[in-house]
């Protein structure tokens, strides 16, 4: 095999991986030290993270610095944040994060280190890149994070169907006495009554404070055509349906339009539908309340 073969195969290496690869491959494939460092200086190649090199221009996001991660320590899985990111997640910390084996020990710089047993459950492949699975990758970022940024990110994970509450619920259960327990169960608790967003806990709070009662969060609704969905709060016994415009769960353009499908079914169905957006819940909460009552006692009326 000659030099430009072994270099083409470097360079097919590289672009399975997105462009990366790392020292001890470069000499694998032909390349000296000195070629190497020259390469580095006339700035041909770039130095991603540690051993991770790619070639010039390579744009160096989070989501490279993850998997240049993962090149650069063997036997390493994705998790915490760099994990939720590879599932559509978005969270606050550009930082790169690891978990590895307990005797483990790994330093590189910009990257944290977790060194905590895994279970086989708790790993998935995603485009070639081994990281924990949903559930444990939220659990990581809840018990690490600030709480509203925790919040957030759960709230994602709950609404894309990542996770269940109830798979949420039981993992904290199982981690009673480990590090971040406190800030799981705090979550739990504000996650509690089925609502699925900051807006949704809001007006939960509000109801269940102004004694207004009879309503379910996330209620499953069907008509003769068959399910029409969920709405946030539904008074079933006299379909009444509350919906939130929370400032994530209603922002997509395709959820704009099957919320209003989803609306119109409702309303042939003899539902009435009342919809608050976020501004309304966190300006005026109390005028909400006091129109959720006004309607339920019309409705109530004999």
């Amino acid at each position: 095999m000659t030099r430009d073969d072994d270099h083409r195969r470097l360079d097919a290496l590289a672009e399975s991986r997105g462009g990366l690869f790392t020292r001890a491959e470069a000499r694998e494939n032909g390349f000296s030290d000195d070629q190497i460092r020259r390469r580095l200086r006339r700035g041909d190649w770039q130095v991603v993270l540690g051993p991770v090199l790619a070639r010039a221009g390579r744009s160096v996001t989070p989501l490279v610095r993850d998997r240049a991660a993962v090149l650069a320590v063997p036997d390493a899985v994705l998790s915490g944040p760099s994990a939720a990111r590879r599932y559509g997640l978005d969270v606050p910390e550009p930082w790169t994060s690891l978990t590895v084996r307990p005797s483990q020990r790994v330093r590189l710089a910009g990257v944290s280190v977790r060194r905590e047993p895994l279970d086989p459950a708790d790993l998935c492949l995603v485009d070639g890149v081994l990281l924990t699975g949903p559930v444990r990758t939220v659990v990581d970022c809840v018990r690490e994070m600030a709480p509203g940024h925790a919040d957030v990110l759960l709230d994602r994970a709950l609404q894309r169907r990542l996770i269940t509450y109830e798979d949420f619920v039981a993992r904290v259960q199982a981690m009673v006495g480990q590090h971040g327990v406190r800030a799981l169960v705090q979550a739990v608790a504000r996650h509690a009554h089925g609502a699925r967003s900051v807006a949704e806990r809001l007006l939960a709070q509000g109801l269940r404070r102004r004694r207004i009662s009879g309503w379910q969060a996330n209620l499953t609704v069907y008509d003769e055509g068959g399910l029409i969905g969920e709405v946030d709060f539904g008074f079933a016994e006299i379909l009444l349906a509350v919906e939130v415009d929370g400032r994530a769960w209603h922002s997509a353009d395709d959820r704009f339009q099957r919320d209003r499908t989803r609306q119109n079914r409702l309303v042939r169905a003899g539902w009435t539908v009342l919809r608050f957006t976020w501004s309304d819940l966190t300006e005026d909460l109390d005028g909400v309340l006091r129109q959720i009552a006004a309607v339920r006692r019309r409705l109530t009326a004999p």
